[in-house]
């Protein structure tokens, strides 16, 4: 549906990416084909850098790979194995966890970070800060170690062995602890362990968000990408000039 979408809006190339699954890829690409649309195989896969959670945009690598998904079971893994190590641990640390309901399925680490700040005074909650935020940020920044989610180095290593290249999705967005808007430093950081480029171009980002991050593309030498994060047929697709998005020549030949 996505592919036959694409082609009735008059798109000529798209990107499938889902959360830490490439399982609908090859699917797609073939739809792209009937449908004369070019897919490029993609994957936003839940990271973490410097205490911060970030969504990692992987594009062009084959998504079959074993490396890649791997990787995207290694989301899922650590995630539980971190939730049940910290179920067990924060009661014994004076921590409460009355809210955390694990009948008929074991819980996840954001779980867990809501039924911690929910049931405790965390120190150095910002004042409104949502119960997942504050709980997250709680376990990255005061308790590091304690949730070890794939890191964003981690996933360039991988990507860059396939031959694929690594965006950092929507780092204008602020909606709770996977979007906290990128400040410099953050992509400073991210450029020198090789992060290839930055998703410029998304529905909320602002005009001034916009020339801010294609300032610091230009200044740190990377590549430009933007999508419509769309989930469902019912949300649109952008629409954005080919000339604008330096990733599309790196990967279409």
């Amino acid at each position: 549906m996505l592919a036959r979408i694409a082609a009735e809006s008059g798109l000529s190339v798209i990107a499938g990416a889902d959360h830490n699954t490439t399982a609908s890829v090859v699917a797609l690409m073939a739809a792209g084909q009937r449908y004369g649309v070019r897919v490029i195989s993609g994957v936003e896969i839940d990271s973490a850098f410097n205490g911060k959670l970030w969504h990692t945009l992987v594009y062009g690598a084959d998504p079959q790979a074993p490396a890649l998904l791997a990787l995207c079971a290694a989301v899922f893994s650590r995630n539980a194995e971190d939730a049940q190590r910290l179920v067990a641990t924060l009661p014994s640390d004076g921590f409460a966890l009355h809210s955390l309901d694990t009948a008929g399925r074991i819980p996840n680490v954001a779980d867990v970070a809501i039924a911690l700040a929910r049931d405790n005074l965390l120190p150095g909650r910002i004042g409104g800060e949502d119960d997942e935020t504050a709980g997250m940020r709680y376990l990255l920044q005061q308790r590091p170690g304690s949730y070890n989610p794939v890191t964003v180095d981690e996933i360039i290593g991988v990507a860059h062995a396939l031959g694929g290249l690594t965006m950092l999705a929507h780092p204008g967005r602020s909606k709770g602890v996977y979007a906290i808007p990128a400040h410099e430093d953050d992509i400073a950081a991210l450029a020198a362990v090789g992060l290839d480029g930055i998703e410029v171009f998304y529905p909320t980002h602002s005009s001034a968000q916009q020339q801010f991050l294609l300032a610091l593309a230009a200044r740190y030498g990377l590549l430009i990408s933007g999508g419509s994060d769309s989930h469902h047929p019912h949300q649109p697709l952008a629409r954005i000039p080919i000339a604008d998005i330096s990733l599309t020549k790196r990967l279409l030949p």
